[in-house]
């Protein structure tokens, strides 16, 4: 295959920060997260990832929604969990994230419990 052909079949998807936003295609979404249309339209109609954009009826994958996916794939990929197991499984680590965000609004840094270890007491002499 030479690199004429290799490129060409390359999708390149560059994640924005926080503050910047950017919405993806479908067919961005399938190629870059190699998952099945059924699956992705799946956990679309659940409610889990994308939006559906009224005016033209495709739906519409955001950042988060991107990182979802690849979760996914992972998931099915290297734990061989079905699609099911991935919706349960996605559904709990939502959960985890808004009970992080959740807690980070009631915990300043300065109260957070800290994963240093505390210094060792000096030995009396």
């Amino acid at each position: 295959m030479s690199d004429s052909q290799l490129s060409s079949r390359i999708t390149k998807i560059v994640l924005l920060g926080p503050q910047e936003s950017y919405t993806y295609s479908e067919r961005e979404i399938l190629d870059f997260c190699r998952l099945e249309q059924p699956f992705v339209l799946h956990l679309a109609e659940v409610g889990l990832i994308g939006r559906l954009d009224v005016g033209s009826m495709e739906h519409n994958y955001s950042e988060k929604d991107l990182r979802l996916l690849r979760r996914a794939y992972r998931l099915q990929r290297d734990l061989d969990i079905n699609q099911a197991g991935v919706e349960v499984v996605l559904r709990l680590l939502i959960h985890v994230d808004e009970l992080h965000q959740a807690l980070a609004r009631y915990v300043s840094p300065a109260e957070a419990p800290s994963a240093e270890v505390p210094p060792e007491p000096k030995p009396a002499e």
